[in-house]
């Protein structure tokens, strides 16, 4: 049964409202029980349903047909009054007849002034998109104050949204847009939403991991950053690292059980694939991370740890790889001039050379017994997924059904071929949300645990580590998984919604497609010297490799 916690009346667009504030408990009756509980282990034990079912509605009061748009008061990000001049003379204005209704048709309003109440909230009615929403209200003085006060101490009394938020932004990502993008769509809406904000723009590499390293950050409620999938990682292995020594544990031990850091930390896409958001949010729109921080999401994640033969590495939040997708990152540092085309030339050349690496490997799989594997082959490129890793040039991403907080990681072997089998593999995970082990020459465990063992002669033969973007070294490495270590500001995304939103997109992107198909054609046709370009740089690269 529902309750009505409060009720105006008020008037939206020239047309008349009666606002309701309700709450799915019929053991709740008043906004004053409703604030004087929302703070017991009660409420807060069934905060998500509770907090959830509280919401304004509008409901007309010339037509009862008519039912303004709802707003979950969960989803609330301000709200804001202004008092407004009445025109004396106009003594049938709206706000008076409102008025009339609820004290006598004969009377009117005593005061000379009514009060302009604009609510800003998140929609979501999109399968990913948050966007923001504004309405404006108009009400008598003492109503408007009323609800006034009522949802301020509302907003105040939620413990999940972050107060004081740390946030450092990459002036360089995504070709230079990161400071555009916070300083013109991201910060107004954290003013607006009351939050505290420190920004640090960051001026070189580790600038973010040496400031949480050396600074005191115990007075923030969550770690921001602003940019690519890097920056990410930055700020992912300061606060682990940080945790990990204030607790006096022991990095270089694969087998330490690492604690997970207080604070949650908030990704604002604007790299050039933005992994991190895509799995965790469903989309690199920076809106909706900004209002899912705002709104306090949480979502745990596992992160694994990766040590070679003689200690700690790194963490691996989203990807490790040996093999094509290493080399590919090597090949590409190399290749800088190109600017981002340097990847798609650096797979075209590694397509071409078609290289695998005789490795061994021992997987502890997920089981009641964390049973063992061992396997050994001949492998083209060996991936371990922590996150689908899904991006623009990935539909569904590698691995679209791996668990992002179970305590396991995707191993994925795909094992040596013809170039085509493999062109096929590289368009399997392009285009498909299918399972990848569906492809002959690929396995694909689930584990929570794998060490990789190159067989070698010489150190030519070593294929090129890489983990989350970043070229590492070893000639052995071990990956542990670390169940639910890390806490973000995110929502989580279901391989349904990841559906609709690439038939969404791919109307779009075949259009925008074929436009570019038709102007490369274009191009060709007018300036025949390119064709001939082209004819002799792939002639370059099938000798400089063979």
């Amino acid at each position: 049964m529902s309750s009505i916690l409060f009720s105006t009346s008020c008037y939206i667009k020239t047309e008349p409202y009666n606002l309701c504030i309700s709450i799915d408990n019929d053991s709740i009756s008043t906004t004053d029980e409703l604030l004087m509980k929302i703070d017991t282990s009660e409420i807060r034990s069934n905060s998500i349903n509770i907090l959830d079912s509280i919401q304004i509605y509008f409901k007309s009061l010339t037509n009862d047909d008519i039912l303004s748009e709802r707003i979950i008061l969960n989803k609330l990000l301000s709200i804001k009054q202004n008092e407004v001049s009445v025109n004396e003379s106009d003594s049938s204005s709206l706000l008076q007849r409102i008025s009339s209704k609820e004290i006598g048709k004969d009377n009117k309003i005593s005061s000379s002034q009514s009060t302009q109440v604009n609510l800003t909230y998140v929609d979501i009615s999109e399968s990913f998109l948050w966007t923001v929403k504004r309405i404006e209200l108009e009400m008598d003085c003492t109503s408007a104050q009323q609800l006034y006060s009522v949802l301020n101490q509302y907003l105040s009394k939620l413990k999940d949204r972050p107060r004081n938020l740390l946030v450092f932004i990459n002036p360089e990502c995504g070709n230079g847009k990161g400071s555009a993008v916070y300083e013109e769509q991201i910060l107004p809406l954290f003013e607006e939403a009351k939050i505290n904000i420190k920004t640090i723009y960051t001026e070189r590499a580790n600038h973010a991991r040496d400031y949480i390293t050396e600074e005191s950050i115990d007075d923030y409620d969550g770690l921001i950053c602003v940019g690519g999938d890097g920056m990410f990682s930055e700020i992912c292995h300061s606060i682990l690292l940080k945790t990990a020594q204030q607790a006096g544990l022991n990095i270089n031990d694969p087998t330490t059980h690492l604690k997970r850091p207080n604070l949650r930390i908030g990704v604002i896409p604007a790299g050039s694939t933005d992994a991190v958001a895509f799995g965790t949010t469903g989309h690199n729109d920076p809106i909706t991370n900004a209002l899912q921080i705002i709104i306090g999401k949480s979502l745990l994640i596992d992160i694994a740890t990766v040590h070679n033969e003689r200690s700690f590495v790194c963490f691996m939040a989203t990807m490790f790889t040996y093999g094509f997708f290493g080399n590919i990152i090597e090949q590409s540092d190399n290749w800088r001039f190109f600017g981002p085309l340097r990847y798609s030339l650096a797979g075209f050349v590694q397509f071409i050379r078609n290289a695998s690496y005789h490795t061994k490997l021992s997987i502890t799989q997920v089981s009641e017994k964390s049973s063992q594997i061992k396997c050994e082959g001949h492998y083209e490129a060996i991936i371990c997924l922590n996150m689908p890793c899904r991006c623009d040039k990935s539909k569904f991403g590698m691995s679209p059904s791996v668990h992002l907080a179970d305590g396991s990681f995707d191993v994925i072997l795909v094992k040596h071929s013809w170039r085509l089998t493999f062109l096929r593999f590289l368009h399997h995970i392009a285009r498909h949300s299918r399972a990848v082990e569906e492809l002959s020459n690929v396995q694909r465990y689930r584990a929570t645990e794998v060490v990789i063992h190159p067989i070698v002669s010489r150190p030519k033969e070593l294929g090129n580590w890489a983990c989350d973007g970043e070229l590492i070294e070893g000639n052995e490495i071990r990956i542990r998984a670390h169940h639910q270590l890390l806490n973000l500001f995110a929502s989580g995304i279901h391989l349904d919604q990841i559906k609709k939103i690439n038939e969404e997109e791919s109307k779009v992107v075949s259009t925008s497609v074929m436009k570019k198909i038709s102007s490369i054609i274009d191009i060709l046709t007018a300036k025949p010297w390119c064709l001939v370009f082209l004819f002799f740089l792939l002639l370059f690269l099938f000798f400089y490799f063979f």
